[in-house]
Formats: C-alpha cells, sequence, structure tokens
C-alpha cells in the first residue's frame, strides 16, 4: 500500500508541474507573439518573409525550403549570391512559419508538403529548369516534393530524417518527443541557442523562441515519411548533399545512410568539418555557398 500511494504522490506532483508549466508557457507564448515586430497587414515577423530575387528573363530557377521553426533567414545571403549568378529564386515561407506558434502548432504535415508541392509547380510552369534546395526539415519536404513532382536536381543541406543521438540522451530523441509532446505543449529556446558554432550569428538568426510541441511531431512524420523506400528510389535526379559531420540537430550518419540509398547516378556528398546545424551562417558558409553554385553551374550545362 505504501508504494501504491509513494507513486499517486509522484504522479499528482508530475501532474500538477506539468498543468503549472503549461500554463506559464501559454501566458509566455502570448506575450512572445505580442512583442514581435510584423507586418501588420500578412502578421509575418519582420525580416521572416519570402524572398523572390534574381532576373526575370533567366529560363532557370531554385526553390529554397526553409527548416523547422524558421524562416528563409536562415539562408543568409545565399539566395542573393545565387540570383547572382543568373537564377530566379523563391525562398518560400512554409505555413505556420513567421508568423506565430501557435499558427505553426495547427500546421499538418500535408499542408507543409502541399505548400512546397504549389510552390514547386509554379514555377515549373514559368522556368526550364528548375532546382529544389532544402534545409533541415525542409529537407525532408525537399526530398517527398522530388519524389512526387519532376524537378532538375536537388540540394539538400543539413536535412532532417533524424535528430542527432548523444549517449546521455539513452533514448532516441525521437522517442523522448513522442512521449512528452502530449504532456508538455511548448518548449523554449533561447535566441542564443541557435544551432551554430559562430557565435555572432546568433542574434542573426529568425525563428520561433517557443516550439510547440505539436511541431515536433509533425517534423518526426515528415522525416519518417521523407526516408521510406517508395520516396528514395524516386530520386534520380542530380543530388548535392552538405551536412556537417558535427550538426547537433540533424543526425550525419543518417544522411549519409539515406545519400547512398538514392538510385541518382549523378550525386555527390560535402563533409563539413567545423560548421553545426545552420550552416549558411556559420564558418564554411562560403565552401556551402561554393559547392551549390558549382552545382548549379553542372546542372545548368
Amino acid at each position: 500500500m505504501m508504494r501504491i500511494a509513494l507513486v499517486l504522490v509522484v504522479a499528482l506532483l508530475l501532474g500538477g508541474g506539468l498543468m503549472f508549466w503549461n500554463r506559464f508557457a501559454e501566458d509566455r507564448v502570448a506575450q512572445y507573439e505580442e512583442s514581435v515586430p510584423r507586418d501588420p497587414e500578412t502578421g509575418i515577423m519582420t525580416g521572416g518573409e519570402p524572398r523572390t530575387v534574381g532576373p526575370a528573363d533567366t529560363d532557370k530557377a531554385v526553390l529554397f525550403v526553409h527548416g523547422f521553426a524558421g524562416t528563409p533567414n536562415s539562408f543568409h545571403d545565399l539566395p542573393d549570391q545565387v540570383a547572382a549568378a543568373g537564377w530566379h529564386v523563391h525562398a518560400m515561407l512554409l505555413p505556420g512559419h513567421g508568423t506565430t506558434p501557435r499558427e505553426f502548432a495547427q500546421t499538418s504535415p500535408q499542408a507543409l508538403r502541399e505548400a512546397v508541392t504549389q510552390e514547386l509547380d509554379a514555377l515549373r510552369e514559368r522556368y526550364d529548369t528548375v532546382v529544389l534546395l532544402g534545409h533541415s526539415m525542409g529537407g525532408a519536404l525537399a526530398t517527398l516534393a522530388a519524389a512526387e513532382t519532376p524537378v532538375d536536381a536537388l540540394i539538400l543541406t543539413a536535412p532532417y530524417y533524424r535528430i542527432t543521438y548523444r549517449w546521455y540522451y539513452v533514448l532516441r530523441p525521437e522517442t523522448w518527443v513522442g512521449m512528452a509532446a502530449p504532456l508538455i505543449h511548448w518548449v523554449y529556446r533561447p535566441p542564443q541557442f541557435q544551432p551554430v558554432n559562430r557565435i555572432e550569428a546568433r542574434s542573426e538568426i529568425l525563428s520561433y523562441t517557443w516550439i510547440p510541441a505539436a511541431g515536433g511531431r509533425t517534423a518526426m512524420i515528415l522525416a519518417a515519411q521523407a526516408q521510406s523506400d517508395r520516396v528514395l528510389e524516386k530520386i534520380t535526379m542530380p543530388t548535392l548533399l552538405i551536412h556537417s559531420k558535427r550538426d547537433t540537430v540533424t543526425d550525419p550518419t543518417t544522411s549519409e545512410t539515406v545519400f547512398e540509398q538514392l538510385p541518382a547516378e549523378d550525386k555527390d556528398a560535402v563533409w563539413l568539418e567545423t560548421s553545426d546545424h545552420i550552416i549558411f551562417w556559420d564558418f564554411e558558409r562560403r565552401k556551402v555557398a561554393n559547392e551549390i553554385l558549382t552545382f548549379l553551374t553542372h546542372v545548368a550545362g
């Protein structure tokens, strides 16, 4: 009986703590949403807008797809560099992103997939050559879109197929997310915790500081879908993978495994040594840009 009573007491304490945290977090999320500067008409956070750059008379285009809880700002100045090389560039803003975390919590995996496909279809109607570039969760989305819609090439940058594992996690991170998500509704990530080793860049990267647990489940669903055999067997277009061996967010080993499974004959993997996850802002950002520009030149013939 004593053991049963002890279990009940612990459960009540944990339950009370979770209720307190969720109420506290709800208030903080509301305050955060009110404090963020945004366009009064679109509701998009200042600096998180979708971007379209490049010449109007070109026949080639690149669609940029950003990652989890982020915005096109994650790509730094890469869209401008690609545009300067003669490409039309559209860096889209995913549904539920760049607005409010509550919107992200309500955004389904299917809505994210459809948004990418729609942007891709729009570019294919106007341009002869279309390349798809995805980062992090955007890499999973790009993989899925490339398997459904014809593209001329695919660029995967630190793609999310699995979260990086550390021995002290004990269980897989996805397992923890799956167990915690129904109980803990929000997670706080301070701006200084941006996954980039170049410290001075952390304050420049725009993403949500309050992350909905529902969004984590959504990303996990997309990652699982993207690495299924029926999807990977359709990735036959020229493909470039760029990933850091020191990525603390998306697992480079899984990316390598997925890359090796791709049937594409024209494919190349570039491994970074000193960067973390947001490679466009990190120490090897120039190498990343050069590799992508070289690949695009190859694709354009």
